[in-house]
């Protein structure tokens, strides 16, 4: 009685779209239903119970949709009537409730209506009542009409599948599919199959599907209907396709004779379907056989099936055809599984070049190829070795290998890293060696005449003074030539320790590679090299040893050289001179003009003279002095002759619909008729190097004779003729295919056997207006901005000579997909089925037997920086700039690396005016860390000849601040042409934590500094390490935030107060370039601090040295998509003129140690609270654009199929 009143109240309360006459049918339903779980009901109640329901069937049936849409809203209605449905226990009551269901629904625009019924839970009561009612011997009407409301129901119900396999509804449909396969009763399956497939659309449901016979059940039916049934058919072959996703699925297709029955309804379907109205289905199809071939025996079925063929000729069939470009590039897939992985023509696995690294007791190289590692005598395991870190796409993007790190949070070792004391921590004694980079410390004094006369200041100092000072010793020694005495060190201005008592050290500077040739092949270090070029050699061969003299011009004497490394010849370089200035700022310009960034191409030229080149005899003299580790033949005109800046814009490239597949197409072409290629090497790295050694005619010791070589066709003439020889250059082979296509292969960083994206080559002997394809063959990232509208960079030296020396954006038909040439277990440190990428690009030389040069992007090369450091100090304006160009360190390879001071000279020479002088807050710049990443190197560029001008920001940059610059983290790499590493195979921006001084030299010194300046401290208000990304457009920022990290309480880093709050000032740099810099995005910038990067310089100068303001600035190869350049790629003026962006920016930051006046303008006082309120809408997330591989295995998984798919189906 307490339950016919508990449903009489619930019946009642019943509201909306129920007449009264409803309401009491149901009212009774209910009643009767819950009576009969406690007794059996007599034959009178139970006629009673089924003329309710007869009537609550033939109410709803009788209503129009928009009264079943609002008795769906019903939810006391639909909760009556599923109670019941779960209490009765009469068949034929039970069928009532489910047609009312089934009439409530509709056939039609049900989602509305199925979304009200599955918040009722509505799918669960018909679950158990399926389950329930197949205990007995019920009709497959009944059955049919239950599955056809779930299959209403699953459109709207997330978790369908879920459900299903907890009720155990599952075995039921199958069972019930099991026993209707034949024909004549296969016509009524539909809503058993929609049911079927949003079972298989949980990969759990998919396999326990499979292992019950679902896979034969279903191709059965599909073979009984067919053509019978268009609907039914898709529907069961799209159900194949979920269930096929798992590899054990995809074996039992093929045990049951699925795939011969698959691919002949493809080619039926294909002759049939001429107006294409099957496209869903005959697309299911093909992802059949796509999974089917992710196994070893699902490829044999398919080949001997004749499937290769098929689908080659049915590609053929619809190429043009824009509807099915999809079933090309699905085709293209299944062709590759088919056909077995080739191996590049090189032998990959060996690196192109290796080097003699010098021993270290504090550090052991564990990313050496096989070769380097034998070299060195180091055991390297390569067995199960993961990808290194170190080749993400871009260093500061998440990384994909969080389980390779240490267990210990944020150690960033590696297992060749020693973690004792006298390595990690440096004490005040070893960091002394660092105060002779201060020389705005030492070299200006009270009461000194700092102010020189312009003729002294612009003459350069000598070896003696400045370009040999360095620090490399192994034993940490402080190595600088004698400053002078009475200088005093850090002045004691701000309760800062006093260090005036530090003695200079009168010791000549010594080189730290020392070493003699190891069995005549290898140099180990750059002392050897120094006196083979001081012996008149232009370069040294650092593999083999041997002096080089491949330059065309007479070799010096001893005593002309003794003028310094950085000093030209005894002619005087005749430069354009800048107008002298002594004017100061005595209040910093509008800072609102800095807003607007609008590039006069007038003014380009004026704000960056260096574009004016200095004369090839005077590169020549710069050049000699760089150490390579392989031989270089000549120098590149584009270094040699300089390049002018391009005054206009050049459109993103916009790919025409259909290349990209018809280029999957032709390399599937490629396998399918291997017979019809030529497959002649036309040009070979190792070779030409051997041949290079061997000769020693005069031709192969001029330093460049491009324009003797132009207009004049050389033999052999059937092909074009490459070199790599260069500065900077990669290209490791090139292999003639076609006639008018080549494939081109790179070469690895050194001492390692992958790293291959950064290409620079030669090209000549071509013919103008014919087209010439190249494809690069062994790229190995997932995904390129080549399929985002960027080209590779071309200069042409007959245009040049034509006066149009330039760098321009070339080549049509550009792509980026995947090969079939399959990458060895060595380089992918032991994972299985790993392939190549190709890049590819068609060119149309306007010249005919031109000499071109064709790069990733804009080259930039050592010798090209130390030549305009030697312009700087000429050009530089001698009063009021103070500007210093100092030695560092040596790298490994033997060459320079330069550190740069870049201020103003104090007002007066008054105590307090040089107190103020050095109380200016430091800027701590570096950049090109990654030799690939040439873009970094231009920003510097303008960011350094920005802070040189005269401009009114650029004075007040000087005035405020004190810039430090290392312009080239990585000599050695970028004059070897790596993309990615140094001579020591490893990423130098994952050293930052633990560097060896012998093998890091650059980060242990830089970091020196940087610790320095803490110990003074003096930390710098902005530390930023220029980059470049292959992956994303814009420019942008990484900076670190303590709420963003890694670490749930994360206290160890400048952001955390004392209050525990974070300071969120780091955020108002990037938000300043956004509204200055129209390349700059700030949606694209992150703040995430991860694990993976915790042995990066960003955050390894945040966290130890305390930089609250650390950030990589990221630029793009490609070009932009948002501002003022959206739509266009971006060029050199564009890279210069955000280098000079960045500094102007500075200028609005509020120091906390120098309150100068004109920066308490009110719009620049922004505290921490306001800050965060001006960013809380920014988007802080991170942007992932790790080195996302893809894992292949046996066959490849349907996961990167569908990763290939998106990123090469762009069209």
């Amino acid at each position: 009685m307490a339950d016919a009143k508990g449903a009489t109240g619930h019946s009642s309360s019943m509201k909306g779209g129920s007449s009264p006459k409803l309401d009491t049918y149901v009212q009774l339903l209910e009643k009767m239903s819950l009576s009969s779980t406690a007794k059996t009901l007599n034959s009178d109640d139970l006629q009673q119970a089924r003329h309710a329901a007869s009537r609550i069937f033939q109410h709803i049936a009788a209503l129009e949709r928009s009264s079943k849409e609002h008795l769906c809203r019903n939810s006391s209605f639909i909760k009556a009537l599923l109670t019941s449905l779960e209490a009765n226990k009469d068949f034929t009551v039970s069928k009532l409730i489910v047609d009312a269901f089934a009439e409530l629904i509709g056939r039609t625009n049900t989602g509305t209506r199925c979304a009200n019924l599955v918040e009722e839970d509505t799918t669960k009561a018909f679950f158990q009542l399926l389950v329930r009612e197949s205990k007995n011997d019920i009709p497959d009407e009944f059955v049919l009409q239950v599955h056809h409301v779930l299959s209403k129901l699953a459109l709207k119900d997330r978790k369908f599948g879920v459900k299903g396999r907890r009720n155990l509804a599952l075995p039921v449909t199958l069972s019930f599919l099991r026993s209707h396969t034949h024909s004549a009763a296969a016509k009524s399956l539909q809503p058993v199959l929609n049911v079927l497939k949003s079972y298989a659309n949980n990969a759990t449901n998919a396999s326990e599907l499979g292992e019950k016979g679902a896979v034969a059940h279903l191709f059965k039916v599909v073979s009984n209907v067919n053509k019978k049934n268009m609907l039914m058919t898709k529907v069961a072959l799209e159900t194949l396709v979920l269930i096929l996703k798992s590899k054990s699925n995809s074996r039992k297709a093929v045990e049951c004779g699925g795939v011969p029955m698959v691919l002949q309804m493809y080619r039926e379907w294909h002759k049939i379907d001429t107006k294409n109205r099957q496209v869903a289905l005959r697309k299911a199809l093909l992802h059949i056989l796509k999974h089917v071939t992710n196994t070893k025996v699902g490829r044999q079925a398919v080949i001997d099936g004749d499937g290769v063929a098929l689908l080659y000729t049915t590609c053929e069939d619809i190429m043009d055809v824009r509807e099915l470009d999809s079933f090309v590039f699905i085709s293209s897939i299944i062709l590759r599984k088919c056909f077995p992985r080739q191996k590049l023509p090189a032998n990959a696995t060996k690196a192109a070049l290796l080097f003699k690294l010098p021993e270290s007791d504090f550090h052991v190289p564990q990313s050496l190829s096989k070769d380097a590692a034998l070299l060195n005598g180091i055991t390297v395991n390569m067995e199960g070795r993961e990808y290194e870190d170190s080749s993400l796409d871009n260093d500061d993007d998440r990384s994909s290998n969080d389980e390779a790190e240490s267990d210990k949070p944020g150690s960033g070792l590696s297992g060749g890293d020693r973690t004792d004391d006298a390595v990690h921590k440096r004490s005040l004694e070893d960091l002394r060696m660092y105060q002779q980079f201060f020389p705005e410390v030492l070299d200006i004094e009270v009461g000194e005449e700092f102010l020189p006369d312009m003729e002294h200041k612009n003459e350069i100092e000598s070896d003696e003074q400045t370009s040999r000072r360095g620090v490399c010793d192994s034993n940490f020694g402080c190595q600088h030539y004698p400053e002078g005495s009475g200088r005093t060190s850090w002045p004691d201005a701000t309760s800062r320790p006093d260090i005036t008592s530090w003695p200079v050290s009168d010791t000549a500077p010594a080189t730290s590679l020392k070493g003699k040739p190891q069995n005549g092949t290898v140099l180990n270090g750059g002392c050897r090299a120094r006196e083979l070029l001081d012996a008149g050699a232009s370069a040294v061969n650092m593999k083999t040893g041997q002096p080089v003299f491949s330059l065309d011009i007479p070799v010096g004497t001893p005593s002309s050289r003794s003028k310094g490394k950085n000093s030209f010849p005894e002619r005087k370089i005749k430069l354009k001179r800048r107008e002298k200035s002594t004017k100061k700022v005595e209040s910093l310009p509008d800072l609102h003009t800095l807003q607007i960034e609008v590039v006069n191409e007038s003014e380009v030229d004026a704000q960056f003279s260096a574009d004016e080149w200095v004369s090839p005899e005077d590169f020549y003299a710069v050049a000699r002095k760089t150490n390579s580790v392989g031989k270089f033949n000549k120098i590149a005109y584009p270094d040699l002759h300089g390049s002018k800046l391009l005054h206009r814009r050049e459109k993103l490239y916009d790919r025409k619909f259909g290349i990209q597949r018809a280029k999957i197409f032709e390399d599937l072409d490629r396998m399918v008729n291997s017979d019809s290629l030529l497959n002649k090497t036309v040009y070979d790295f190792e070779e030409s190097f051997k041949l290079s050694e061997e000769l020693t005619s005069e031709k192969w010791s001029s330093a460049n004779r491009d324009v003797e070589r132009l207009g004049k066709p050389a033999e052999p003439y059937d092909h074009l003729h490459f070199n790599s020889h260069f500065e900077c250059g990669n290209l490791r082979k090139a292999i003639q295919v076609k006639a008018m296509q080549y494939d081109l292969i790179l070469c690895p960083d050194v001492n390692t056997n992958h790293h291959h994206q950064w290409f620079y080559f030669e090209v000549s002997n071509m013919v103008a207006d014919k087209p010439y394809q190249f494809n690069i063959i062994n790229n190995e990232k997932v995904n390129s901005q080549f399929n985002s509208g960027m080209q590779p960079v071309m200069y042409s030296v007959q245009s040049a000579v034509n006066g149009e020396p330039s760098w321009s954006r070339v080549g049509t038909d550009v792509c980026y997909f995947r090969n079939n040439l399959s990458r060895s277990l060595q380089v992918t440190g032991g994972a299985k089925g790993k392939l190549y990428y190709t890049t590819t690009f068609t060119v149309t030389f306007r010249h005919s037997y031109d000499v071109c040069y064709i790069a990733y992007h804009y080259p930039y090369t050592y010798s090209t920086l130390q030549c305009q450091l030697l312009q700087w100090q000429r050009n530089v304006d001698g009063s009021p700039i103070y500007f210093k160009n100092q030695v560092l360190c040596q790298s490994l390879g033997g060459n320079d690396v330069n550190v740069l001071t870049i201020t103003d000279y104090p007002s007066s020479k008054s105590k307090e005016a040089i107190e103020q002088f050095r109380n200016k807050p430091y800027i701590f710049l570096t950049g090109r860390v990654h030799p690939g990443e040439s873009n970094a190197s231009w920003i510097m560029k303008g960011t350094i000849e920005h802070l040189l001008s005269n401009s009114e920001e650029a004075i007040a940059l000087r005035q405020t601040y004190i810039f430090k610059i290392v312009p080239m983290l990585n000599p050695d790499g970028v004059i070897n042409g790596n993309h990615r590493c140094s001579l020591v195979a490893e990423d130098l921006n994952r050293r930052w934590l633990v560097s060896c001084p012998k093998l890091h030299p650059t980060i242990y010194h830089t970091k020196g500094m940087l610790l320095f300046m803490k110990q003074m401290q003096r930390t710098p208000l902005v530390y930023c390490d220029y980059h470049g990304h292959s992956r994303k457009k814009n420019v942008f920022l990484y900076g670190c935030s303590a709420s963003q990290s890694w670490m749930t309480d994360d206290v160890d880093n400048p952001s955390v107060l004392a209050d525990k709050t974070e300071d969120m000032s780091y955020k108002m740099l990037p938000k300043i370039l956004a509204h200055n810099a129209q390349a700059f995005s700030m949606s694209s910038c992150s703040f995430s601090v991860e694990k993976a990067k915790e042995a990066t310089g960003r955050v390894v100068v945040w966290r130890q040295i305390g930089v609250l303001r650390s950030y990589t600035m990221e630029s793009t190869f490609c070009g932009c998509d948002q501002g003022q350049y959206s739509g266009s790629q971006i060029n050199l003026t564009d890279l210069q003129v955000m280098g000079s962006k960045f500094v102007d920016a500075l200028l609005k930051l509020k120091s906390r140690n120098y309150k100068a006046s004109y920066l308490d303008e009110p719009e620049l006082k922004m505290s921490a609270e306001d800050t965060t309120l001006v960013f809380q809408d920014d988007n802080s997330a991170d942007y992932d654009d790790g080195y996302l591989e893809d894992n292949l295995s046996d066959g490849i998984s349907e996961d990167e199929d569908d990763d290939e798919l998106q990123e090469n189906v762009i069209e």
